[in-house]
């Protein structure tokens, strides 16, 4: 098979839920994605709800990624490039720092790819070509809070914070898939095509908790202290609706050569059913002072145990057990709101390895990705708004097997504003 021009996307978001994208504010993307034990008082966390409550500000957070990518087996190779939008959050801090809110939209899931195949018919020594494309995907809308359930700390800032938090979402999206089989004319056989619709809707949640405390304690103003923060998250089991659809068509071609419908042979309607999705799991714990940030992440989830109401609504491939290692690293040279740009701008890398949730042709996909990029202060010392560039380096898939390996580098893009220091937004007036 050969990945067309159309679907620029990863022809492997043809199996499974499609291509999981784990989308992230673009401060956690350019650290490999941790987001268990990470708290940033310029943006919304939305990996662990416990963090809400970090915000210095209220936050408005959008990015991109333009992706180029080259998909190689073993005999061809082909170049494709698309845009992805990252999501769109606002957080909200407000209690005296002791509560925080957190809403977004984010992709969870794309579906984007075109494969061609051109075989022999048995008996007949012509061929027909195959076609399969897919189209699509999931997306989920969160309302999240966190709560501090105990702080303490002294004029030197030493002492702990134990919080939690809770995201609800909503799951909602559309699976297009379509398989076409032309043959030449003249052979008596009618060009077939198969579309298949998957409507996806129901809520989830997911549960987070963090505590911070001292690794080394400041006795007097000039001590640099050094902290740790631990974090856990649970991506909570839950039961999903779904709605299949699925016509079968045959059709013939026009002397001009355009498609002429002949018959419809198969047609079934709204058929329901369900998936229900598997616990998931992420550890993480980092170590940082006021200028650098380190941090290791595990997360994993049993894919191999997601239960359907029906073979009908069940995904195309086999499903694996994920797990990834994620290590990631930030550092900004001055802690310091007015100064130097340069000595202002935070500095982010990181690094991920993972086994994926997918099996192909019995091979489990493996992926490796490195990221790096950095946070640029907008507008002087007046507002904690940044402008986030990086860059993503990734590789999944091998080229053995009869698979095909991707390699792609990804521009991220994105910003975040938080209000003036002089403006006083969710703030309570005492005398108006």
């Amino acid at each position: 098979m050969a990945q067309g021009q159309q679907g620029s996307g990863s022809p492997y978001s043809a199996y499974g839920f499609g291509e999981l994208t784990g989308s992230l504010p673009m401060a956690q993307t350019m650290m490999g994605g941790l987001g268990a034990a990470v708290i940033d008082p310029a943006s919304m966390v939305h990996a662990n709800p416990a963090s809400y409550p970090t915000l210095y500000r209220t936050t408005f957070e959008m990015g991109l990624g333009v992706r180029n990518s080259q998909l190689a087996s073993s005999t061809s190779s082909r170049i494709g490039r698309n845009t992805d939008l990252y999501g769109l959050s606002l957080g909200i801090p407000f209690g005296n720092g002791r509560w925080g809110l957190g809403i977004a939209v984010l992709p969870v899931s794309k579906v984007n790819y075109l494969l061609t195949e051109t075989s022999g018919i048995p008996g007949n020594s012509t061929l027909a070509t195959f076609t399969y494309s897919g189209d699509g995907g999931l997306d989920q809308a969160l309302l999240g809070a966190g709560y501090v359930v105990s702080q303490k700390r002294d004029s030197l800032a030493n002492g702990h914070r134990l919080s939690i938090g809770a995201n609800f979402g909503y799951l909602f999206g559309r699976i297009e898939s379509s398989r076409t089989a032309v043959f030449p004319s003249g052979q008596g056989f009618y060009a077939t095509s198969v579309l298949s619709t998957m409507v996806i809707r129901d809520p989830t949640a997911d549960l987070g908790l963090q505590y911070q405390g001292d690794l080394r304690k400041r006795r007097n103003k000039s001590d640099r202290g050094l902290y740790f923060l631990a974090g856990l998250t649970a991506e909570m089991p839950m039961s999903i609706r779904t709605r299949r659809t699925e016509v079968v068509n045959t059709y013939g071609f026009s002397g001009s050569g355009l498609e002429v419908p002949l018959d419809t042979a198969y047609f079934a309607g709204n058929e329901r059913g369900n998936w229900t999705l598997p616990l998931g799991l992420g550890a993480g714990i980092t170590v940082f002072n006021d200028n650098w940030t380190v941090g290791v992440e595990y997360r994993q989830r049993s894919w191999s145990e997601l239960k359907v109401s029906d073979t009908r609504f069940a995904p195309s491939g086999e499903l694996a057990n994920s797990n990834a290692i994620i290590a990631g690293a930030s550092y900004v040279p001055s802690n310091e709101v007015l100064g130097s740009l340069w000595k202002r701008i935070i500095y982010r890398a990181g690094i991920r390895s993972e086994n994926e949730y997918l099996k192909v042709g019995g091979t489990q996909l493996q992926g490796r990705t490195a990221s790096f990029g950095m946070s640029v202060p907008l507008m002087a010392g007046t507002t904690r708004s940044r402008f986030n560039i990086g860059c993503e380096l990734g590789e999944r898939g091998t080229q053995s097997d009869g698979l095909l390996r991707e390699r792609y580098a990804t521009l991220l893009l994105g910003v975040s504003i938080t209000p003036d220091l002089r403006e006083g937004w969710f703030r309570k007036r005492r005398i108006d």
